[in-house]
C-alpha cells in the first residue's frame, strides 16, 4: 500500500509543475497575459508601413524569405498571447502540450532569422555596399543569437515556472526593435515612401549603439520588473539578467562589427547562400 503511494519522480515534477501555476486562478495573473498582448499588438503596428500594408495593397518584399520571416516572427508574440491565455484561464495542462509548437517556431525563427540577414546582405553586394551589409549582419545575428539562448534557458526552467514565464518575456521583447524601429525610418527616414514595394531598401543601415526608441522595447522588460517589485518586494533575477543581457549586446555591436574576426563570421555565412 504504501508502496503505491510512493510517487515515482516524474510524477513528483508533474505535480510540481502544476502546482507552480497556482497564480493562474489569481486576477493578477493576467498580468502576463495583458503584457503578451501588448508586445502583440506593438510587432504588428509597427510593420504595419513597411510590410502589411503594401503586402495589402499587392505589393510583395525583394524576397520570398523576407515574406516568411516577418510571418514566422509575427507568430510567435501571438503565440505567447495563447500560452498566457491558457495559464491566466487555469489551463495548465493544454499550456504544456503546445509548449511544443513553441519549440519549433523557435528553432524556425532562428533558422529564418539567419537567412533573412544573408538575404540582406545578398541585396547590398548587388548594389556594390557589400562591407556595409557584412558589417550591418551584427544586428540580426546577435540579436537572434541571444533570443535564442533566453528561450534555450526558458525551455530549460520549464519547471522552474517563475523563471520561466519570465525569459520568454524577455525574449519576446527584445525581438521588438525592428517593429518599433520601423515606423520613425518610415516616417522620418523616407518621409512615408519607401524605394521598393514592400520591406527595407538596400544598403543596410548603419550599426549604431542602439536607438533611443529601442528603449520602448525594453519597456516590456521594465514593467514586469516593476509589477515584481511591487507584488514581490524586488525585480526577479530573470528581469535583470535578461535587460542586462540585450543592453551589453547593443551596446559591444558597434565596436563588434567593425572587427576582422565579426567580417570573418559574416563572410563565411554569406557564403552559405552560395
Amino acid at each position: 500500500m504504501q508502496a503505491q503511494q510512493t510517487l515515482t519522480s516524474d510524477q513528483k515534477g508533474e505535480k510540481k509543475f502544476l502546482e507552480g501555476y497556482d497564480e493562474q486562478r489569481k486576477p493578477r495573473s493576467f498580468f502576463y497575459f495583458w503584457i503578451a498582448v501588448a508586445m502583440s499588438a506593438t510587432a504588428f503596428i509597427g510593420f504595419i508601413p513597411t510590410f502589411w500594408a503594401p503586402m495589402a495593397r499587392g505589393a510583395h518584399p525583394p524576397s520570398p524569405i523576407i515574406t516568411i520571416h516577418g510571418l514566422v516572427f509575427s507568430a510567435w508574440p501571438l503565440f505567447l498571447v495563447m500560452q498566457t491565455w491558457f495559464m491566466a484561464t487555469g489551463r495548465a495542462s493544454r499550456h504544456r502540450e503546445v509548449g511544443l509548437i513553441g519549440i519549433a517556431l523557435a528553432t524556425a525563427m532562428t533558422i529564418v532569422g539567419v537567412m533573412a540577414a544573408i538575404n540582406v546582405c545578398q541585396r547590398a553586394a548587388a548594389i556594390g555596399a557589400l562591407d556595409a551589409g557584412l558589417t550591418s549582419m551584427i544586428l540580426p545575428i546577435l540579436e537572434i543569437l541571444l533570443f535564442a539562448i533566453l528561450v534555450t534557458c526558458a525551455i530549460a526552467n520549464i519547471r522552474r515556472t517563475e523563471w520561466h514565464k519570465r525569459l520568454l518575456i524577455v525574449a519576446t521583447a527584445m525581438i521588438l526593435d525592428a517593429s518599433i524601429a520601423r515606423p520613425f525610418l518610415f516616417y522620418l527616414v523616407f518621409h512615408g515612401h519607401l524605394p521598393v514595394p514592400a520591406g527595407m531598401p538596400s544598403p543596410p543601415p548603419p550599426v549604431f549603439t542602439g536607438y533611443p526608441m529601442f528603449l520602448l522595447a525594453d519597456l516590456f522588460i521594465i514593467i514586469p520588473a516593476l509589477y515584481d517589485w511591487r507584488k514581490r518586494g524586488r525585480p526577479h533575477p530573470a528581469y535583470l539578467i535578461g535587460l542586462a543581457a540585450v543592453v551589453l549586446m547593443r551596446l559591444l555591436r558597434p565596436a563588434l562589427s567593425l572587427t576582422t574576426t565579426w567580417h570573418e563570421i559574416a563572410s563565411w555565412l554569406y557564403s552559405l547562400a552560395g
